[in-house]
């Protein structure tokens, strides 16, 4: 099962209250997966985010031309699947394990029954979600700008 203390670490249950978070560690499912385990591919349907306990995942994307792009690396406490439990739409990136990594998994269809029935719990969740998403988009800008900036300096 996972512990009060890795749920409140992680930034999208650090709102909720102690009972609360035990509402949703009810549906996290423990997953023990081998190094370099594909989680699941980009262009594929998202069911669930998950959350590392232990290990690291590697984030990856493909470039137009097929080359592979590291996205991130993500380690204890972090989180990743998120996107698609707003938007609905297939997963824009690939992640694997790279050593022995335990996860939990909480599928979309759960999460949304735990929110649907308590519109506190779904209040302090999405705030949150949506305060990630936008520090998210606000460090994409930046990396655009400075990769823009980079590129005209050779002209």
């Amino acid at each position: 099962m996972i512990s009060d203390t890795l749920l409140k670490g992680v930034y999208l249950f650090g709102d909720l209250s102690a009972e609360e978070r035990g509402r949703l560690a009810k549906i996290a499912e423990s997953m023990a997966l081998p190094a370099r385990f594909q989680i699941f591919r980009a262009g594929e349907d998202a069911t669930a985010l998950y959350l590392i306990k232990e290990g690291s995942v590697r984030i990856t994307t493909l470039s137009p031309s097929g080359e592979h792009i590291d996205v991130a690396t993500l380690g204890s406490g972090s989180h990743f699947g998120e996107m698609a439990l707003i938007d609905g739409a297939k997963r824009s990136a690939s992640a694997e394990t790279l050593e022995a990594t335990t996860i939990f998994r909480f599928d979309y269809s759960k999460i949304q029954s735990v929110l649907n029935g308590s519109p506190p719990i779904a209040s302090k969740f999405y705030r949150a979600l949506a305060r990630f998403l936008s520090n998210r988009l606000r460090q994409t800008t930046t990396d655009m700008s400075f990769a823009r900036e980079k590129n005209l300096r050779h002209f």
